[in-house]
């Protein structure tokens, strides 16, 4: 028995007695793991009977605090909107080892995985619902959207690579793309967005297609403009799965995509400015993100895709 899954089901007995449920008869089944210097996480499923439940384990890194934090995020979502956040049953904090309810069906980076773009489209519009419903179930308000939080932030990444305070790959054409964004301003600005809770991480490992679609991984609970959810989900699906010579100059998406997921999310357009600025800072963010060198093979792949998606949405570039 690997390590990681020992540390785990050695912590399962006792979660079980807090919750109720008899400690012993349990088959385990993996469900996800990830294992790198920065990150030590498995998750699996846990069948006895008909009753199938979810134990995840971070060994690393140790962040009890930010852990406590992400518990908190999950059961308010949950407690906002239950029909699209399975229930967190149980958490040891120590430990960062958590029991939630297990949820039937396929992450959306899996169903998107080679296929069409009319089978993009439906998954995306199961993406676009089952956001619309979160956000509508944590809405607060319709607010006026300030893009100089963004932008100024992004000034001051501009300037840290112009001076050798940050590298980035390509810094030229990270420059000229990120100048473009910040000339756009007055695009942004005197127009309303709506507010919500933010999910924290929407990223597509993060949305379990099924019967009915689930999120999971909260790790915020703050209330923001929709579009930073929009942006990190969207932009996701853009680096890794668009057909990029589908998408048309100046924007970051394909129209079959972007008409796919907003047919199903309708709090706001594809129009918000919130969307606008953030898909584009967002895809920025992954570019500055990315190491300069020695690159994992899953980033040099990432880095090629934030490239190929720059192209097209800072034409010139």
């Amino acid at each position: 028995m690997d390590t990681l899954r020992a540390m785990a089901l050695n912590l399962w007995p006792d979660l079980m007695r807090e919750i109720g449920e008899p400690p012993g008869g349990w088959r385990d089944m993996p469900l996800a793991r990830r294992q790198d210097p920065r990150v030590a996480m498995i998750a699996l499923r846990m069948v006895r009977g008909t009753r199938a439940l979810v134990l995840k384990l971070q060994d690393r890194p140790r962040d009890r605090d930010g852990f406590a934090v992400a518990c908190e995020a999950h059961i308010a979502a949950h407690q906002a909107y239950p029909r699209g956040v399975p229930g967190l049953l149980t958490a040891n904090l120590d430990q960062q080892v958590q029991v939630m309810d297990f949820v039937d069906g396929a992450l959306l980076s899996h169903v998107l995985t080679e296929a069409p773009p009319a089978a993009q489209s439906e998954a995306l519009f199961c993406a676009g619902a089952w956001l619309d419903g979160y956000h509508r179930a944590t809405w607060v308000e319709a607010r006026q959207f300030q893009p100089k939080f963004t932008l100024n932030y992004l000034r001051e990444i501009v300037s840290e690579v112009r001076n050798g305070k940050r590298a980035v790959a390509e810094p030229a054409r990270f420059l000229i793309c990120a100048e473009k964004l910040c000339a756009m301003q007055a695009a942004f600005e005197g127009r309303q967005t709506q507010v919500a809770a933010t999910h924290g991480d929407l990223h597509m490992r993060n949305l379990i297609i099924g019967a009915r679609t689930m999120g999971i991984d909260f790790t915020a609970g703050r209330s923001v403009p929709v579009g930073h959810d929009i942006g990190r989900l969207l932009t996701d699906y853009a680096i890794v799965h668009a057909p990029t010579t589908r998408i048309r100059p100046g924007e970051v998406l394909p129209d079959f995509a972007r008409d796919g997921f907003f047919s199903g999310y309708t709090l706001t357009g594809p129009e918000d400015p919130s969307v606008q600025l953030l898909l584009r800072h967002r895809l920025l963010a992954e570019w500055w993100g990315l190491p300069v060198e020695g690159r994992s093979l899953a980033q040099a792949r990432r880095l090629h895709g934030v490239l190929a998606v720059a192209a097209r949405a800072f034409p010139g570039a």
